[in-house]
């Protein structure tokens, strides 16, 4: 064989070994690309809560991932739709909310493979200890934005009667709205708020009729933590022509004139930011975020800014300062208190 003929059939093979390593390499990433799946407890379209988590999906499915979601999941379907997932090949699970925790805790142990979020509290009675080594909980401080949007009212406020139409009789529901009361009443001692738990996050004429309610006994500022049923609170607010603190994503749009604010937790970040948590390998456990980790904070005032005195600006920003540095602790309330009525 001559040298050429011998150049020629090397250079032939290690095309072939080029083409076949590529072709692997790009195989075992596309492999590797976790898939997502996410749970709501409510429509996608609540402009808040819900729809904030969507957002995140989407942005991983942008990023390449694939992706898939269940809306409106009921209580009792949670674990059949764990499940469903997991088996489908999923590779992480995230249940939105607090109702989540329990069935996740009976799942993740069946699936050691797959990784299970949930982005609520731990259920009452478990311990870090107890937590699966594949189930990550997130019990973010939102109350502490809460805390922010209640000097905000506090400070607003005519009448002195605030509206505040709530979601579920569950932890973070309750300690949003405490944290608010706590604030409007420290700021504003004169002032009272009439807090309604509706036990719903999927009826916005209950929502509806709450806040007219409110607006009824004098309130000319309506708070909504309560996803879609808090969608027919803002109805009627911008009825009645009130002012809104919104609730899960910035609600401004809503109605520029009459939303002062919203309180946040940055749920589209969190979901990405636990598909990293996998790819580097510190995914799992308890993670509680809020004000100081940038995770919960207060939309901006927008339009309405000058609206809202300097000196109600001045105690946000003294509050929010205090916190991050520790001197001031929100204080995180699981327990209806004065103030809220049946």
């Amino acid at each position: 064989m001559n040298i050429r003929k011998l150049i020629t059939i090397l250079l032939a093979v290690l095309l072939t070994l080029s083409l076949t390593v590529g072709s692997a390499g790009a195989t075992d990433t596309s492999a590797a690309k976790t898939k997502v799946a996410l749970l709501l407890p409510g429509s996608l379209n609540d402009g808040g809560w819900n729809a904030n988590a969507y957002a995140g999906l989407m942005a991983l499915k942008d990023k390449g991932y694939e992706v898939a979601f269940t809306e409106s999941v009921a209580i009792s379907a949670i674990e059949e739709a764990f499940n469903n997932y997991a088996s489908q090949g999923y590779n992480l699970i995230v249940g939105h909310g607090f109702e989540f925790g329990e069935p996740a805790m009976r799942v993740a142990p069946q699936y050691p493979d797959v990784k299970f979020f949930v982005s609520g509290k731990m259920p009452d009675g478990v311990s870090v200890e107890e937590i699966p080594s594949n189930l990550g909980f997130m019990d973010m401080k939102e109350y502490e934005a809460a805390y922010l949007a209640g000097i905000v009212a506090a400070g607003i406020t005519k009448t002195n009667k605030i509206g505040y139409v709530a979601g579920m009789e569950i932890p973070s529901q309750l300690s949003n709205l405490a944290a608010f009361v706590t604030a409007v009443n420290t700021y504003n001692p004169d002032a009272k708020v009439y807090g309604i738990v509706t036990g719903t996050f999927e009826d916005p004429a209950k929502g509806q009729e709450a806040a007219k309610a409110q607006i009824e006994l004098g309130a000319d500022i309506i708070v909504q933590s309560a996803d879609s049923t808090g969608m027919g609170a803002i109805e009627a607010a911008i009825a009645a022509n009130v002012y809104i603190i919104g609730y899960g994503a910035d609600q401004n749009e809503l109605a520029p004139d009459l939303v002062l604010t919203s309180f946040i937790t940055k749920n589209a970040e969190v979901i990405q930011m636990q598909v990293e948590r996998i790819e580097n390998g510190t995914f799992g456990g308890l993670w509680s975020p809020g004000v100081a980790e940038g995770i919960c904070y207060l939309a901006p005032y927008h339009n309405l800014d000058s609206v809202i005195p300097e000196a109600v600006k001045a105690n946000v920003e003294k509050a929010k300062a205090d916190i991050l540095s520790g001197a001031l602790v929100v204080p995180a309330i699981y327990e209806r208190i004065d103030q809220i009525l049946p």
